[in-house]
């Protein structure tokens, strides 16, 4: 397995002389989301669009300007998180102009991509001032982003994915998968001591037997599933261990505000999580896990359709709290 690590530059402060804070607020809360934005692309047209968001089929600067503004709007009144991690944006240029003076204000001077050369890559808006940033991948097409910052002495480490859909090469993208999670499995082996989250659309949900990207414990133990290139979760904190992941969303004793977070075909998913390992599980003194529904529609997430520009994403964003 081939891993490429290229240190990202980081960006931005409103002032030069700004002093970025490496505290979280008075409250002692840091709060982190996750949202696909389904397929958001810039005004640019340089060749890798996806369709049909190309100006020969309709695509326009009002309308990528019209998407830039609900999802700012959305920031602003719905999203009020910390750092907010995106995936299917096209390209620092739609972080860029998503941050204006507005956003500014509130605290977000940070951001970045994984990846220039992939149009649909991972990227974040950030109110902390990341310690350091890089990308890794697999072989596959996509590339998994390793994030750290220092916040309140805790060393925050986030990996931030988009795994290959269940939909169309299905046993291609599911190889793809398990070599991503074979590949953060690697990562995480290193940074057992450290705080780490793992994020984003994973494009499966956990099952009982290693044989996607991310395996339940019982029957199998945490090493069995990372032998088998999946990620192992658990939803029982007792069974946490150094080697696997408690997933708020398998967890009946949370508390969530959707049915899923991926609607499609008529069916709700559980796509996009956040994985936390022992160490942060045991640092926390709380959390608190949101499916945020209302962009939606009827409890559904409202699909942008970008011929008429009405709607918002096919996900829902999640948004995780944490009390330092």
């Amino acid at each position: 397995m081939k891993t490429i690590s290229i240190l990202l530059f980081l960006l931005i402060l409103m002032l030069c002389s700004c002093d970025p804070s490496i505290s979280a607020h008075d409250d002692g809360l840091l709060s982190i989301v996750t949202f696909n934005c389904q397929t958001l692309f810039d005004d640019i047209e340089d060749g890798d669009e996806f369709s049909p968001y190309s100006r020969y089929e309709g695509w326009s600067r009002a309308k990528y300007e019209k998407r830039i503004d609900k999802l700012r709007e959305a920031v602003k009144n719905d999203f009020d998180a910390d750092i907010i991690f995106f995936q299917e944006i096209e390209s620092e240029k739609v972080l860029e102009d998503l941050l204006d003076s507005s956003l500014r204000r509130r605290g977000y001077l940070y951001y970045t991509v994984a990846d220039i050369n992939n149009p649909i890559t991972v990227g974040f808006i950030s109110k902390y001032n990341p310690v350091s940033v890089s990308a890794h991948g697999s072989g596959g097409s996509r590339l998994v982003m390793r994030s750290e910052f220092v916040i309140d002495e805790h060393q925050l480490i986030i990996y931030t994915l988009h795994a290959k859909s269940n939909i169309g090469d299905g046993e291609e993208n599911r190889e793809e998968r398990k070599n991503t999670a074979a590949l953060i499995n690697s990562l995480v082996r290193h940074e057992m001591t450290a705080e780490v989250i793992i994020l984003g659309d994973f494009n499966s949900e956990p099952g009982i037997y290693p044989d996607d990207m991310l395996t339940m414990l019982d029957p199998c133990s945490s090493r069995e599933i990372i032998e088998e290139s999946s990620i192992p979760v658990c939803y029982k904190p007792d069974r946490l261990d150094p080697m696997n992941f408690y997933d708020p969303l398998l967890d009946p004793s949370v508390p969530l505000s959707g049915n899923g977070t991926y609607y499609y075909n008529g069916s709700f998913f559980d796509y996009d999580r956040l994985l936390l390992n022992k160490s942060l599980y045991e640092k926390s003194s709380a959390f608190s896990i949101d499916i945020l529904t209302s962009s939606g529609m009827n409890g559904i997430p409202y699909r942008y359709d970008p011929e008429s520009g009405e709607g918002f994403s096919d996900h829902f964003p999640v948004k995780l709290t944490l009390f330092l």
